[in-house]
C-alpha cells in the first residue's frame, strides 16, 4: 500500500481511538451498577435479604412484560432493541463535534490528494452509513444521487433506532403493572389462606416483592435505558447530517474552510439540545 494509504489506515485507527476510547460507556455501567447497589443495600439494611428473592414474583413481572411488549412490536424489534441498547454499552459513540472534525479533514485530504483517498477510508470504516457515503463520493455519483440516497438511508436507520427507544418505553411502562398484577395474585393467596397462617407470610411476600421488581426494572433499567437511547439516537442524526453535508460539499469540490463553517451550525445545535 502506497504512503497515502498508509496515512490514511492511521488517521482511520486514530479516529475510532482504539488505543484511548474505552471500550463501554462508563456512565452507562456506573450507573446500573450504582442503582444495584443502592437497592441492594436496601435490601440488606434489614438483615434478611432472602425475603426480597422471589423466583414467581421475577417470573411473572419480566415474562409478563416481555410477553405484553411482544404484543405491540414484533420480534424483531426487540432484538433490535437489545442490539442497540448492547451497543450504546459496548460501542464507543462518535459525536457530532468528532464527526465534524472527520469530515473537515477528509475534505482537506481530498483537496490535497484527490478523491481516490476516500476508497480506503471506506474500506476501514465500521459505521455503515458513512461507509456509503464514502463509497458513493468515490464511485463519482453527483451530489443529487449522493443526497437522494444517503438520505433515505438516514430515514430508515432513524426509523428503526427511535422503534428501539419506544421499544424499552414501553416496557418501562409494562412492568410496573406486571408488578401491580402479581401484587393482586397474592393478595388473593394471601386471603385464600387465612386459616393457614403458614401460608399468609409467603402470599404477602409475593405481594410486595411483585411491586418492587416493577418498580425497580422500570425506573433503574427500562426508562434509563430509553433515555439514554434518546440521547444517542439525537447525536446520531446530528452526526449523520453532518456526513451528509460534508459528503455533498466534498462531491462539489468545495472549500474545506466553507465547510467548516456550515458545520458549526450543526454542532451549536448539538450543543444547545
Amino acid at each position: 500500500m502506497n504512503e497515502v494509504s498508509n496515512e490514511n489506515m492511521r488517521f482511520a485507527r486514530t479516529r475510532l481511538g482504539n488505543d484511548e476510547r474505552p471500550p463501554m460507556q462508563t456512565s452507562v455501567i456506573t450507573g446500573l451498577c450504582l442503582s444495584a447497589g443502592l437497592v441492594l443495600f436496601g435490601a440488606l439494611m434489614g438483615g434478611k435479604p432472602l425475603t426480597f428473592i422471589s423466583l414467581e414474583g421475577m417470573f411473572l413481572v419480566l415474562g409478563g412484560t416481555l410477553s405484553s411488549t411482544l404484543i405491540q412490536f414484533s420480534t424483531r424489534d426487540i432484538r433490535n432493541a437489545l442490539a442497540a441498547a448492547r451497543g450504546v454499552l459496548f460501542q464507543p459513540n462518535e459525536g457530532p463535534l468528532e464527526r465534524m472534525g472527520y469530515v473537515v479533514m477528509l475534505s482537506r485530504r481530498v483537496k490535497e490528494n484527490g478523491v481516490l483517498i476516500l476508497e480506503d477510508e471506506a474500506a476501514l470504516e465500521t459505521d455503515p452509513f458513512l461507509r456509503l457515503g464514502l463509497q458513493l463520493t468515490v464511485d463519482g455519483q453527483n451530489a443529487d444521487e449522493i443526497n437522494r440516497i444517503l438520505q433515505k438511508e438516514m430515514r430508515t436507520s432513524n426509523d428503526q433506532v427511535w422503534r428501539s427507544v419506544q421499544v424499552w418505553e414501553t416496557m418501562g411502562n409494562f412492568a410496573p403493572a406486571m408488578g401491580l398484577i402479581g401484587t393482586l395474585i397474592g393478595l388473593i393467596h394471601m386471603l385464600s389462606s387465612l386459616q393457614d397462617a403458614a401460608a399468609v407470610g409467603p402470599a404477602m411476600s409475593l405481594a410486595l416483592v411483585a411491586t418492587l421488581y416493577g418498580s425497580v426494572a422500570a425506573n433503574l433499567l427500562f426508562f434509563p435505558m430509553a433515555g439514554k437511547l434518546r440521547v444517542v439516537a439525537h447525536e446520531r442524526e446530528i452526526a449523520k447530517d453532518i456526513t451528509l453535508e460534508g459528503l455533498l460539499s466534498v462531491a462539489r469540490s468545495e472549500s474545506p474552510l466553507l465547510l467548516e463553517q456550515r458545520l458549526q451550525s450543526f454542532v451549536s445545535v448539538a450543543a444547545n439540545n
